[in-house]
């Protein structure tokens, strides 16, 4: 079974925040800013990940999670290892990258002269988001992006259908 996962991330590790989301994770992070009005109004339920020591004694009652590292990707495998997120808690590619809103299919022609026309012509399957309208599609990009995921979790890969590439 699943376990959905939902973070709040501070400004600097927004790199991180767009990992998760990849991985399908509900990933907030505060607006560089709006620092203190984002953490006063996030919900109790989300773990915490910041890399300020400031945050992480002002919500050590909440135990959030500090990362050590500076790279986005061993920032990521940290929250995996320390919260032991198995691959079969992943939602690969449901989530909006920008705005973390979850992405919805759509009828192809809703997004012709939106995507490039090769694109359009070649692929069947394309999501958006409600709120910013991005438009995600199977690309080149996702396929490097479950390559990694499957080398952090150990497991092969994904059927390409699943991907998304966004406009």
């Amino acid at each position: 079974m699943k376990r959905d996962f939902r973070f709040a991330t501070d400004a600097a590790l927004g790199k991180l925040a767009r990992h998760l989301r990849t991985a399908g994770f509900d990933a907030s992070c505060a607006p560089q800013s709006a620092q203190d009005d984002f953490w006063l109004t996030v919900d109790p339920e989300r773990i915490i990940l910041t890399r300020t020591s400031a945050l992480r004694m002002r919500y050590k009652h909440r135990h959030p999670l500090f990362i050590r590292d500076n790279d986005p990707w061993r920032q990521f495998v940290q929250v995996v290892r320390e919260l032991n997120i198995l691959a079969d808690d992943l939602h690969l590619f449901s989530r909006c990258l920008v705005c973390n809103r979850k992405l919805h299919d759509v009828d192809r022609q809703t997004v012709k002269g939106r995507v490039p026309d090769y694109v359009w012509q070649n692929l069947a399957r394309f999501r958006t988001c409600d709120r910013c309208q991005r438009v995600y599609w199977s690309g080149s990009h996702s396929g490097r992006m479950e390559k990694r995921m499957a080398a952090i979790f150990s497991t092969q890969p994904r059927k390409r259908s699943d991907a998304y590439k966004s406009t």
